[in-house]
């Protein structure tokens, strides 16, 4: 009996293979198809072939649906905006001033220039001492600067920035002014130093605090220790005063120590500037 072939026909399993790739490929372009058939449908709304009063209606809908996503958007945009503002006044508020290894948060300020003739060998110092105090300002920060000196019989007489008893938002051209009114003041150094005056005419001001820039004792009275009872007295804690000794402080003992205790009673701090 002859036995059966067992053998498979190549043709066979080739026609095989060629049908499923076949239907594998016709599935796959049938799957895009309709993906891309349900994005156009997402995409586009309206349809093309319904009745014109149909597409019209159609069209109204999508606007006031387009219309209420942009009033959404534009909350959205106008909440985070307020946010932003929100955030950055926060900040501004909590700015704080450092100057020179002092650190405050105060706003307001009276400038204190000793303008006595001693001061003239020191006239890099107290330039580069002011400009970088005023330099850092924003209007965030209200100021005055008041240069004082005193003539030959010990007057004393003040040279004053702004009008007496104002103290000037410290805008952009505001800085600018002061940089520009001390420069002013640098050129005009002779006579003494009446200290005592200086502090009395800052004390007057709605400021937070003072600052005073000296290289030598007070001549107005002979006592510091009676100026710093007498300003802490006046004070009452109102402001705070922070003092700098400028030049060769350190051969100035007295200078120092008065300056410390001035700053120390008034809740501020001292501060030496040298080359």
């Amino acid at each position: 009996m002859r036995k059966k072939s067992r053998e498979i026909s190549v043709f066979s399993i080739s026609a095989i293979d060629l049908f499923a790739c076949a239907m594998g490929a016709f599935v796959v372009i049938s799957l895009i198809l309709l993906q891309n058939k349900s994005k156009k449908e997402e995409q586009s709304p309206i349809n093309p072939n319904a009745p014109l009063e149909q597409r019209v209606q159609d069209l109204q809908v999508a606007l006031a649906k387009a219309k209420a996503k942009a009033n959404q958007l534009q909350k959205e945009a106008d909440a985070a905006e307020s946010a932003l503002e929100a955030q950055q006044a926060e900040s501004a508020r909590n700015r704080q001033l450092a100057f020179l290894g002092i650190v405050t948060e105060c706003k307001s300020f009276v400038i204190l220039l000793d303008m006595s003739g001693s001061m003239r060998q020191y006239e890099h110092l107290a330039r580069k001492t002011l400009s970088e105090l005023i330099g850092q300002m924003n209007d965030q920060y209200h100021c005055q600067i008041i240069g004082y000196q005193g003539d030959q019989a010990n007057q004393a007489f003040t040279t004053q920035w702004q009008q007496d008893g104002k103290l000037a938002s410290m805008s952009p051209s505001n800085v600018t002014s002061a940089l520009a009114f001390g420069d002013s003041l640098l050129g005009n150094f002779g006579g003494s130093t009446p200290t005592f005056h200086a502090l009395k005419t800052a004390l007057n001001y709605n400021a937070e605090a003072i600052f005073i820039m000296t290289d030598g004792e007070p001549t107005d009275v002979d006592d510091w220790k009676s100026i710093v009872h007498q300003i802490t007295r006046l004070n009452n804690g109102s402001k705070k005063i922070y003092s700098v000794a400028i030049g060769n402080y350190r051969a100035k003992p007295e200078l120092v120590e008065f300056l410390e205790e001035l700053a120390r009673k008034n809740k501020g701090k001292f501060l030496g500037v040298s080359d």
